[in-house]
């Protein structure tokens, strides 16, 4: 969205022919001496007696426009006295009934100003006056909205009524020049007008975050539902939902919201695994609340072995996440189990009842945790963070062996432990 689009400055000639009176005057554009006409026609014009000669102001627009093409005048200076121009061309007509100058020259005037404050925009832009830049583009779609309201004519240009070009170079100067307000403004009209296309879809992601980041839930809404329709499948939009969901209602809110994606995309792997992500830092994020929650554990172990059906048998991403919530459980019951002291037979029972549910969370965790070592085995070069998973999953069926107290497979794995860490450390380092 940062590309501004050009426009070629057409050369036009505007009709010479001035009334009597003003003949000195146009003797000092003939010779261009712009700058001592401009002078001329402002001292003409303070006349009391000639402030409403039609004439007059079509010479002073005549005169202000070639002054602003001069050498030595500056982009901003160029700017203010085209500005000018276009006001003196219309008073010009306001006061000339008939229209005889400007007809007589078929309004190449206005054309010549749209073009020159098109290119106005564009020198502003590339030399960073973003400020300028916004102020050339918005004057340059003013001066074509004049035009076309005339509907004046010309062979050498034809200008269109919303033209999504230059509407996108005023909302992006004006974002440049952090006018936020106005940028907001012109992004509308697009979004608006229905415009679509890859160019176009940052428009509708920034006015999205905008609703959003200002609580306009109802154009946030009609927005987003727009975007969806005109990018389909697209899964930005899907994040930008999901960041509003839980930004308003929190986890809870979030947790639904991925729930209910799932269902209506049973075959989306990244809503799913997504889905599992939150799932697995409610029990073991940094700021999880529901440590052990046996409910929430079992949703999660739900959904990975959903997100493991539709998983890419080149990925292992959800295969892995899942043994490291098996091993979690493991470890936590054996642990639980150990801490149970005493020959108070009831004491006794339930720490040989939390013993067997660690075994059958252990079998059940190596039994994956094999299918990812034999992942990795098949993979004969490995990149650093395929080396990193390959470490943590050896190092996890270690302590798994471990809590089953199998001797051999402990040797086994320690082994492999040791190698796994000092083929990973080399890379490290």
């Amino acid at each position: 969205m940062k590309k501004l689009i050009p426009i070629f400055l057409l050369c036009l000639v505007a009709n010479r022919s001035i009334s009597q009176n003003l003949d000195d005057i146009n003797d000092l554009m003939g010779l261009f001496k712009n700058r001592e006409a401009k002078a001329a026609i402002d001292k003409y014009l303070s006349n009391p007696k000639k402030v409403t000669d039609a004439d007059g102001w079509y010479m002073k627009g005549r005169i202000y426009n070639a002054l602003s093409r001069d050498t030595g005048v500056t982009v901003v200076e160029s700017y203010e006295l085209k500005i000018e121009a276009f006001k003196a061309f219309q008073e010009n007509q306001k006061l000339d009934k008939k229209d005889i100058r400007m007809a007589l020259e078929e309004h190449v005037s206005y054309f010549d100003l749209y073009s020159e404050m098109y290119n106005n925009g564009i020198i502003n832009y590339n030399s960073k006056n973003y400020q300028g830049a916004y102020q050339g583009f918005k004057m340059a779609n003013e001066i074509k909205d004049f035009i076309l309201s005339k509907k004046y004519k010309n062979e050498n240009m034809q200008l269109v009524a919303f033209d999504t070009s230059l509407i996108m170079n005023i909302a992006i100067c004006a974002m440049s020049a952090k006018n936020e307000p106005e940028a907001i403004i012109y992004y509308t009209k697009l979004t608006d007008a229905n415009v679509s296309g890859k160019e176009f879809q940052e428009v509708y992601q920034y006015l999205i975050d905008y609703y959003n980041k200002n609580k306009n839930e109802k154009s946030f809404n009609e927005l987003l539902s727009k975007a969806k329709k005109l990018y389909p499948g697209d899964e930005i939009w899907v994040e930008i939902e999901l960041k509003a969901v839980e930004e308003k209602g929190g986890k809870k809110a979030l947790i639904e919201k991925y729930d209910e994606l799932t269902k209506q995309n049973p075959s989306n792997f990244v809503y799913a695994y997504n889905y599992a992500v939150e799932l697995y830092n409610c029990l073991y994020g940094k700021d999880a609340t529901n440590v052990g929650d046996s409910v929430i554990g079992a949703k999660l172990k739900d959904v990975l072995n959903k997100a493991i059906v539709i998983e890419d048998k080149k990925d292992v991403t959800a295969l892995m996440l899942m043994c490291t919530h098996l091993f979690y459980q493991a470890s936590d019951l054996n642990n639980n189990a150990s801490a149970i002291k005493g020959p108070n037979p009831d004491q006794l029972k339930k720490k040989a009842a939390m013993k067997a549910a660690a075994m059958k969370v252990a079998d059940e965790c190596i039994s994956n945790a094999l299918k990812v070592e034999t992942f990795f085995d098949a993979i004969p070069t490995k990149s650093k963070a395929q080396k990193l998973n390959y470490k943590l999953i050896i190092g996890n069926l270690s302590d798994l062996y471990y809590i089953k107290k199998n001797q051999l497979k402990i040797d086994e794995y320690e082994k492999k432990n040791k190698t796994a860490d000092e083929d990973y450390l080399k890379l490290s380092n």
